[in-house]
């Protein structure tokens, strides 16, 4: 597949070095910072344009013509916008993803009518759902959604001295006699480990299972003391993802906001009914004291830096807020949050972005795609068609199919029912089936068995 990448900030480059890594995709692309490219062109093997993206000039560079997809996410979303017409109108390329943050475009519906954009991506709405999850699920350190909600795939981290630690997970049914649920994958030390009936959880694994969403918390407590719910929550950052955050919490939860930016502190102030706004620094030790720092649930730093987010996160934890998570964007701070106790929980914007477009990419009738472990392993939801693309699967058992090793079914939607299906079960046309991969690389595979043949 032919891609070309309209901006190589953060969002770009991740989403250039995801893609890279498969050999089967010409990655090609486009920024007017020279350095960033370079640095690009120094790790990846793809092609690389100096130039304004929405230029036609820049773009016939790039070999716009003989894209399959457009992906815009310059910074600019005028540049983004005019880019995916130009690919429209003058190229007729197939595909045009973009990223558009600003809520008048967004919520313009004559707008959305006339450009011919296929897929809007707004990572800060990505984000700040993905917060609102694990926010709604304490003990979850990761909740991705698949059928509308209705299935979840969860991440949680198994803690001795809890029911099913210690035992094979056989006996987690024993337990659970009427819950719906499967573990579809176990990472120990970092390296993914077979999750078969006899093997046994430990302390300290990671845990990916599949369940409905009203049956998280119950799965949840075989692995670790589960949290209390959430009250005293406490945010770093009035950015859009903050605000809105606060906006979705201050109904049910005590929520502080900290912002540096004066005239930000009152806009914000202005849109949030039951949050309390204060303008500081979220690294500020005695601004923590003053707030309650210790009697807080749940530390949320989401301000556009790192440094501070990390900092202020682990501050916030020595001072004895009950659980940190903090936003973090490149590579080397995620590992300085993860080699201590005090950051619970990192989340990277550009993962959770990537994730978002990988669905629009795959190939197939693919309605999500989740990206896991730094991008090596994914979660995706797959709607069986039998018409036009002649799925191999239709009228077959799951041990009949050949999954590849390493890839799982972890549930099947049929209708409105969630079903765990043995290996004897039969797979029908449109039943939603959600599989997990814990080597990305089994993509292609899994593309070409329930795509079937044209």
């Amino acid at each position: 597949m032919k891609i070309l990448i309209l901006g190589a900030g953060q969002v770009g480059s991740s989403l250039a070095k995801y893609l890279s890594k498969d050999d089967e995709n010409e990655i090609t692309i486009v920024d007017k910072d020279r350095t960033n490219l370079s640095d690009l062109a120094r790790h990846l093997d793809i092609k690389t344009v100096c130039g304004y993206a929405s230029y036609p000039n820049i773009l016939e560079e790039a070999d716009i013509r003989e894209a399959d997809i457009v992906i815009a996410v310059t910074k600019s979303d005028e540049g983004n916008i005019l880019a995916c017409q130009i690919a429209h109108t003058i190229y007729k390329v197939k595909k045009k993803i973009a990223r558009i943050r600003t809520g008048e475009y967004l919520g313009n519906d004559d707008f959305k009518a006339i450009i011919p954009i296929d897929f809007v991506i707004t990572p800060e709405e990505l984000v700040t759902n993905f917060v609102k999850r694990i926010v709604e699920e304490p003990g979850a350190e990761r909740v991705f959604e698949f059928e509308n909600g209705l299935v979840q795939l969860v991440e949680t981290k198994a803690y001795g001295g809890t029911p099913i630690v210690g035992h094979p997970i056989k006996e987690l049914h024993k337990h659970l006699l009427k819950t719906c649920v499967r573990i579809v994958s176990i990472y120990r030390n970092g390296k993914a480990i077979p999750a078969y009936g006899d093997t046994v959880i430990k302390d300290g694994d990671r845990v990916y299972f599949v369940t409905k969403k009203d049956s998280v918390a119950k799965v949840l407590r075989e692995f670790r003391r589960l949290d209390k719910p959430y009250k005293n929550i406490m945010i770093a950052g009035g950015g859009l993802i903050g605000v809105n955050l606060a906006k979705f919490l201050e109904k049910e939860h005590n929520v502080h906001v900290i912002e540096l930016d004066k005239n930000r502190v009152e806009e914000i102030a202005d849109e949030l009914e039951n949050t309390v706004v204060l303008r500081g620094n979220a690294s500020d030790e005695e601004l923590l004291k003053e707030e309650g720092i210790e009697d807080t649930d749940l530390f949320l730093a989401l301000t556009d830096s790192d440094e501070i987010n990390v900092l202020s996160s682990i501050l916030a934890k020595r001072l004895g807020a009950h659980k940190t998570i903090a936003l973090v964007k490149r590579n080397i701070y995620e590992d300085l949050a993860t080699q201590n106790d005090y950051v619970d929980i990192v989340i990277s914007p550009d993962q959770i972005t990537t994730s978002g477009i990988l669905s629009h990419i795959r190939k197939g009738d693919t309605m999500k795609v989740h990206s896991l472990r730094k991008g090596s392993a994914e979660a995706l939801e797959i709607i069986v068609h039998g018409d036009k693309n002649h799925s191999d699967v239709i009228g077959r058992t799951i041990a009949q199919i050949g999954l590849p090793e390493g890839v799982v079914i972890g549930s099947i939607v049929r209708g409105e029912e969630v079903i765990m299906p043995s290996k004897n079960f039969v797979i029908e046309e449109f039943d939603h089936v959600v599989l997990v991969l814990s080597d990305v690389s089994k993509i292609h595979q899994i593309e070409e068995l329930f795509e079937g043949y044209f």
